[in-house]
């Protein structure tokens, strides 16, 4: 019987959505917050459910579920809202966020989780793929297209 794989370990956080769970990692996170009031952004996509104020800044939030095409829904009761580090490229201050069922949990990786098939993923180009942990999909976003999806250029 061969040793099981390993390798690097990567820290990241499980964020429990609606239906889904999204594999991120730790370091692209900037903080974890409570429901907050929230204010509607004018003439924006379905899937940009308004922005909240956070250290002093407008932070758009967003529900990734409606991103990947699930109708919009109204704002949960319970849950998180996960602010992100911006993207790649982006100002310093271009924090977004996305609501979370509940609060995320760690999850370190080292390689021996398996990656989830394509028949298995949702077809969207927010999700770069999946893998498998503990016998459950998790997916994982692909962050260059949501830079595209927010900035269009």
């Amino acid at each position: 019987m061969g040793k099981p794989r390993s390798g690097p370990r990567l820290h990241s956080l499980e964020v429990p959505l609606d239906g889904i769970t999204l594999l991120v990692p730790s370091a692209a996170i900037a903080e974890v917050i409570n429901l907050q009031n929230m204010v509607p952004v004018p003439f924006s996509q379905p899937w940009m459910n308004g922005a909240i104020g956070w250290r002093t800044l407008a932070v758009p939030v967003i529900s990734f579920e409606t991103l990947l095409g699930a109708p919009a829904t109204a704002r949960p009761a319970i849950g998180k809202i996960v602010v992100f580090y911006p993207l790649g490229g982006r100002q310093d201050w271009e924090f977004f966020a996305m609501f979370a069922a509940s609060e995320p949990r760690p999850q370190v990786l080292d390689g021996s989780q398996p990656v989830a098939e394509g028949s298995e993923l949702p077809d969207s180009p927010y999700i770069a793929a999946g893998l498998k942990v503990d016998g459950r999909l998790i997916l994982i976003p692909d962050l260059e297209a949501l830079k595209k999806a927010f900035y269009p250029t």
